[in-house]
């Protein structure tokens, strides 16, 4: 099957984007396809889990690993511009990596589809 790459763009607030994107992800497992997500621009948010603001959608994203989707990226520049800490309040039950250009592009090299949610 084909490796596919979900990159989520949007925050988890305002629209159902973030959801969509959660669901084709873990259906897409479903199907055989392997999967990797890109958090990247106001998607960041999407990982934000704190005692002050607890985000649902935060403790959602903690089944990839069940569905198998192990490689979670997080964009550093998109971490600058949100002024994000990378050890600061980002969701601990994923393993997340850090891309920066060369590795995002590395990684849309490595992929046979893009989603952008």
């Amino acid at each position: 099957m084909s490796k596919l790459l979900i990159r989520f763009s949007q925050s988890p607030f305002g629209n159902a984007l973030a959801q969509d994107g959660l669901d084709f992800a873990l259906a897409a497992t479903n199907y055989g396809h392997e999967v990797a997500v890109l958090f990247e621009g106001d998607g960041v948010f999407q990982l934000m889990d704190s005692k002050n603001h607890p985000s649902t959608f935060a403790k959602r994203l903690s089944v990839m690993p069940m569905f198998d989707i192990e490689e979670c990226y997080v964009c550093m520049k998109s971490l600058e511009n949100l002024n994000v800490s990378p050890s600061e309040k980002l969701l601990q039950s994923l393993e997340l990596q850090q891309l920066d250009t060369l590795g995002k592009l590395d990684l849309f090299e490595s992929v046979t589809h893009t989603v952008t949610f």
